[in-house]
């Protein structure tokens, strides 16, 4: 077989394999559920703040909606429930003139410098995209080789 047609039939596999949808066939799902958050609240000397006020707020899309109130325990500790759905928190700690706030959240995943979440994985676009880049360059280098050999054979 001449060089064309291996080159025509590579370019002709490539192509089709863009095209080959991704096999699902007993698919397995997981799914987390946090039951319960913990908020700690101390000090700076690390005594804990024992009966300090609480507000927990939540945030959907940029908006903050008050969610609940309390007071700590004896060790400095709150504990609540989040609501289904809602993984952006703010909590407000306040006792005699201190206080702290800290917005956290339950979705496991890293965390910018502005204390926003890091999508870890890539949107599907960008794989999409990422994935026909790498066939071109795939086979972009076949026709490299193929354009090699060819000018060698004209050269002979």
């Amino acid at each position: 077989m001449s060089n064309r047609v291996l080159s025509l039939i590579l370019l002709i596999a490539i192509i089709g394999m863009m095209f080959i949808p991704a096999a699902s066939a007993h698919r397995v799902y997981l799914m987390e559920q946090v039951k319960e958050v913990e908020i700690k609240a101390w000090y700076g000397g690390g005594d804990p703040m024992v009966g300090a006020d609480i507000v927990i707020y939540t945030n959907r899309s940029g908006e903050r909606e008050l969610y609940l109130e309390g007071t700590t325990d004896d060790n400095g500790l709150y504990y609540f429930s989040p609501q289904l759905g809602v993984t952006q928190y703010e909590a407000v700690v306040s006792q005699t003139g201190h206080q702290a706030e800290k917005t956290f959240y339950l979705t496991g995943s890293a965390a910018t410098d502005d204390g926003a979440p890091m999508d870890v994985e890539l949107p599907l676009p960008t794989r999409i995209f990422a994935g026909f880049g790498y066939l071109a360059g795939l086979a972009g280098i076949g026709m490299i080789i193929t354009a090699r050999k060819m000018k060698q054979q004209c050269e002979k």
